[in-house]
């Protein structure tokens, strides 16, 4: 304990990391004793009808179709690499499990906004697209993907002979929580004949919410997207899930069938070794379904508005206090802001400052190109007497 980061103490605000709700251990607890191995449904079948009552309550929120289908993984970034592998392999035409990307051809190349999560980039690099063919396209004034610049780009892209195959849409990128505009990039990419993947890894469980409901509810115009229930279900690590509107293309990705795991198939179960690339597979799903099963999906919502209220509070902190300004504007949970009259470097000591002496974590930001401090309300703990320490606090770093 002496020697772990506490991130249960309510000024640790630094990442997309909440304090995770108190069921989530106890539920963790019961998996290691049944030990499921959640590959066969053989293996596993009360977890099997488990994780597939999850996935269809998350595809319900999204309103995609019954067509659907998914899988609970570590996280977003494993999230983030199942959906591209689907998209690559629909565009090929086939699976790449045979050929690989040995066969030449027209390079494949991928859309993001420049603000999108690292996780893409590591995707890229092990599906073998290459990061040379990640395009990354310049944002607006709220930090949004820019359809003007995306459309320019894939038609230079298909000028230069490449083929586009797929753009990234943020729900709630990393640094500044922005949401780019998804019911005209799915319009655009059904246009194109693109596949769009939305990453909601950050914020798309927000659609929980009355507040975020509108911006997160045209998810569901996607191909593809990415949860992670430990961030707002406040679930203990690891919990993570990615929905694919039409299954089959998980199964052409993933499957595998040798001959000492053939056993008899049943309509009422899934095998979801055949949905994604691990075998072996903990019973993640336990306590992501037990903890909406026992506080219910309102308790949620109320929770998210709270860490929003705690950005608004901190937002109003910071423009009240000429010491401070607002790098990016508060449209969800994190508020990247900076000392006003230190530059880059002095940014960067007042912060190191902060967390080195124990008073409060938070993590640095860099807003177009501008370096500052980022907080992210994700804590139960956190309360708006720990935001004014923590501007306080900062006043006393800088002498002001």
């Amino acid at each position: 304990m002496p020697n772990s980061t506490h991130t249960a103490h309510p000024r640790f605000l630094p990442y997309v990391q909440p304090s995770p709700n108190a069921l989530s251990p106890y539920a963790d607890h019961v998996a290691a004793v049944l030990n499921q191995n959640c590959n066969l449904w053989h293996l596993s079948p009360a977890a099997n009808v488990v994780e597939q009552s999850l996935l269809r309550w998350f595809a319900d929120l999204f309103g995609l179709p019954r067509s659907t289908g998914g899988i609970v993984t570590s996280g977003g970034s494993m999230a983030n690499l199942v959906a591209l592998t689907a998209a690559r392999d629909h565009a090929l035409g086939r699976s790449a499990q045979a050929e690989g990307l040995q066969t030449g051809g027209t390079p494949l190349v991928l859309y993001t906004s420049e603000e999108v999560h690292s996780s893409i980039d590591k995707a890229v690099s092990i599906l073998g697209l290459g990061t040379n063919n990640l395009r990354r396209v310049p944002t607006d004034e709220r930090f949004r993907l820019r359809l003007d610049a995306l459309a320019a780009a894939v038609a230079a892209d298909r000028a230069a002979g490449r083929r586009p195959f797929c753009v990234v849409a943020s729900a709630g990128t990393v640094t500044t929580g922005a949401i780019d505009p998804i019911t005209e990039l799915a319009m655009f990419c059904r246009e194109e004949a693109l596949w769009l993947h939305v990453d909601g890894a950050y914020g798309a469980l927000a659609a929980l919410s009355e507040r975020f409901r509108e911006p997160m509810s045209v998810i569901g115009l996607a191909d593809s997207v990415s949860l992670d229930p430990h961030k707002f279900l406040f679930c203990a690590f690891e919990a993570g899930c990615v929905l694919v509107r039409d299954r089959q293309h998980l199964v052409n990705a993933f499957s595998a069938q040798p001959s000492y795991l053939t056993m008899s198939e049943d309509p009422d179960f899934i095998d979801f070794a055949n949905h994604g690339p691990q075998l072996s597979r903990a019973f993640k799903a336990l306590k992501v379904w037990w903890s909406l099963k026992h506080f219910g999906a309102d308790a949620f919502a109320s929770t998210i508005e709270r860490m929003h209220d705690l950005a608004l509070h901190m937002g109003s902190e910071i423009a009240r206090r000429a010491a401070f300004e607002l790098l990016a504007p508060v449209v969800f949970n994190c508020v990247c802001f900076r000392v006003r009259a230190l530059d880059d470097a002095g940014n960067r000591r007042v912060l190191k400052s902060l967390v080195d002496g124990g008073d409060a974590f938070l993590g640095p930001a860099v807003v177009k190109g501008r370096s500052g401090l980022r907080a992210c309300f994700m804590n139960l703990r956190t309360e708006r007497s720990d935001v004014n320490f923590i501007l306080d606090r900062l006043l006393e770093f800088t002498g002001d």
